[in-house]
């Protein structure tokens, strides 16, 4: 998609909100169909539950800092951008891709909610001192944006779904085709309007699109053999290898495009490319891989 709109003559224009709400309905949708009654597993894993929010907030955010850092030190914008697509909570394909690798996807989905917590306070102070005052995030805007997009849309479809319990299971159909299809859009819009921009700093996408792939693979990695080091059980580890490695980039995109600039998307768009694609890949090999299991021990994985 980002591919096609950039070569293409036409694209869809619209008012800059309508990015935010598309992703806020992704978001909506997705607490209304989230599985509340599997967090009830949650607390006999709340190791594990500590342990995958720390490698999270530790390994991505420093793996993505010190890219920015490495290759973009002189781009402070593509650097921001690439710094936003590490430190915004963990994408919704997290939740899927653990399901169909036959991991812990309760586990995913409380860490999820953690991260939803944690970002509003990681993300600005990463992105401070950026470029010597080239690029200034207020917090209190910052937290404002997350707030509208992830933190109230996501509240009212849990508080729906636990009014009305049958909406969510009606709302997952909807859910899936739909996230499909906004983030499609999302992607679309924030690339045509921005062609001139991204134009400009074409030759920096070989060495974004570089930066990005370790930014997703090394913390995916190091999280997953952490997490079997640390003799956590596969489907935990396997949701850990999801869960660190896979950001929400249609959010870090859309607070790119608010905060930095067109330029600040080309990371997390390229980002998105990479951890969908990769994250099928490696959910598909492990849904090959039987997790082996005592006699007496059953995985309850809920979706």
């Amino acid at each position: 998609m980002a591919i096609s709109t950039y070569f293409s003559p036409f694209y869809w224009q619209v008012s800059s909100w309508i990015p935010s709400f598309l992703l806020g309905v992704v978001i909506f949708f997705t607490g209304l169909s989230t599985n509340i009654e599997a967090f009830k597993d949650i607390r006999k894993k709340k190791r594990e539950l500590v342990l995958i929010t720390m490698l999270k907030w530790t390994l991505t955010v420093s793996t993505s800092l010190g890219l920015a850092y490495v290759f973009f030190s002189n781009k402070p914008e593509i650097a921001a951008g690439l710094i936003l697509a590490g430190t915004v909570p963990s994408a919704t394909a997290a939740t899927v891709y653990t399901f169909l690798a036959g991991g812990n996807t309760s586990l995913v989905i409380a860490a999820s909610l953690l991260d939803v917590a944690i970002s509003p306070i990681i993300t600005p102070l990463s992105v401070a001192g950026l470029g010597e005052g080239e690029i200034t995030i207020s917090f209190l805007a910052l937290l404002k944006a997350f707030s509208l997009i992830v933190v109230i849309p996501l509240t009212i479809g849990l508080i729906i779904q636990r009014i009305v319990p049958q909406l969510g299971v009606y709302s997952k159909p909807i859910t899936k085709l739909g996230s499909s299809v906004a983030l499609l859009l999302i992607v679309h819009v924030i690339v045509g309007s921005g062609k001139e921009a991204i134009a400009l700093e074409i030759n920096s996408i070989p060495l974004v699109a570089l930066a990005t792939f370790i930014q997703v693979t090394f913390p995916m990695g190091a999280a997953y053999y952490i997490a079997k080091a640390l003799k956590m059980d596969e489907a935990d580890a396997r949701a850990a290898l999801f869960q660190v490695g896979l950001c929400n980039t249609a959010l870090a995109a859309i607070l790119a495009l608010q905060f930095i600039g067109t330029v600040g998307t080309i990371a997390p768009i390229v980002n998105m490319i990479f951890n969908l694609s990769i994250g099928a890949l490696i959910a598909n090999y492990f849904s090959t891989v039987e997790i082996q299991l005592p006699a007496n021990k059953i995985i309850k994985n809920d979706f």
